[in-house]
């Protein structure tokens, strides 16, 4: 937070002190104690059923605030944060979410981690490899990205779509989480990683295709954090032609740019103005590009949609606009 910025005093405090490094642990399941740090072997107990959601939280912004100030603390202090990092992905491991407030706590604890170290490891940073090992660890990333724990429950699902949006492109969400003027953007490669992660942690299931299905879903929550994900896609040129090239193969025209172009799928009036964005998203940061990928009647009445605003509506024939 630009208001109270980390100080190295602050940081020695939040990243090297030992007891409430492992009084934090101990709430959510280590078995060490205040006066030691539970032996790297052991098995993790449960989380204290009172306190232990508090505890991942803490430890869940510690976490990320550790990671984007690592290379600016004392050698001593990024050696303690590291173990305490080491000791937060075990708890991960470990945390087994019981009922809806828990399981978006571990999705808020999991997707703000990999955030930050997807912005570290994108610099040039000194201390990228501590970003690597978070961002490489499967188990953790298909928990958190998995949708078929949560068919019948759309707000997780969504929560799920609009954290990925998060992590993909932070500027996104810059009046709803603190960001500071030189945050970096993940790179491309980072999120066409996580891009595949999201289909590997749901039986390999194309991206695109899991991400139209919840754009086409009945429960507008679900929609709108398909359209919160799509709109992070297409800021990239690169994500842009993945979804461009997707294609299930039906012939019923069940493909990106179909769906982006029948305003009929959308009546709500969040939902008109969350598709208006993607389309402004999409023309705005690819008009070097963009000419060269879409059909010439498809960019005309995306060009028109985005000039009149996200209750405009096409007069033209959906068949015709997209011959």
């Amino acid at each position: 937070d630009s208001k109270y910025p980390v100080t190295l005093e602050r940081a020695d405090f939040l990243l090297a002190n030992d007891i409430l490094r492992r009084g934090l642990l101990c709430l959510v399941g280590s078995t060490g104690d205040l006066s030691m740090d539970a032996n790297g072997d052991e098995e993790w107990g449960e989380a204290d059923p009172i306190n232990g959601g508090a505890a991942l939280r803490l430890l869940t912004e510690i976490c990320r605030v550790g990671v984007a100030s690592s290379a600016s603390v004392s050698e001593t202090t990024r050696h303690k944060f590291q173990l305490l990092l080491s000791s937060f992905q075990k708890a991960l491991h470990h945390f087994h979410p019981q009922g809806e407030l828990e399981r978006l706590s571990y999705i808020h604890a999991v997707s703000s981690v990999v955030a930050s170290c997807a912005m570290v490891a994108s610099s040039s940073s000194s201390v990228a490899h501590v970003a690597n090992t978070i961002l490489s660890d499967t188990t953790l990333l298909h928990e958190w990205l998995s949708l078929h724990s949560r068919v019948s429950q759309p707000i997780l699902k969504s929560t799920v779509l609009s954290s990925l949006s998060q992590v993909m492109e932070p500027t996104m969400w810059k009046d709803e989480i603190f960001l500071s003027k030189n945050t970096t953007r993940p790179s491309d490669n980072i999120v066409l990683q996580l891009y595949q992660d999201f289909s590997h942690a749901n039986n390999e299931r194309n991206s695109a295709e899991l991400i139209l299905a919840s754009a086409r879903s009945p429960f507008v929550e679900e929609r709108l954090g398909a359209y919160n994900i799509l709109r992070a896609l297409v800021s990239r040129g690169v994500c842009v032609r993945l979804l461009l090239l997707y294609d299930d193969g039906s012939g019923n025209g069940t493909g990106f740019l179909d769906w982006l172009l029948n305003q009929d799928l959308e009546c709500t009036i969040e939902g008109k103005k969350a598709k208006y964005q993607i389309v402004d998203t999409m023309l705005s940061q690819n008009s070097d590009l963009i000419g060269g990928l879409l059909p010439a009647n498809a960019l005309r009445q995306l060009e028109e949609w985005r000039r009149k605003g996200p209750h405009f509506v096409n007069a033209a024939q959906f068949e015709m606009a997209t011959e």
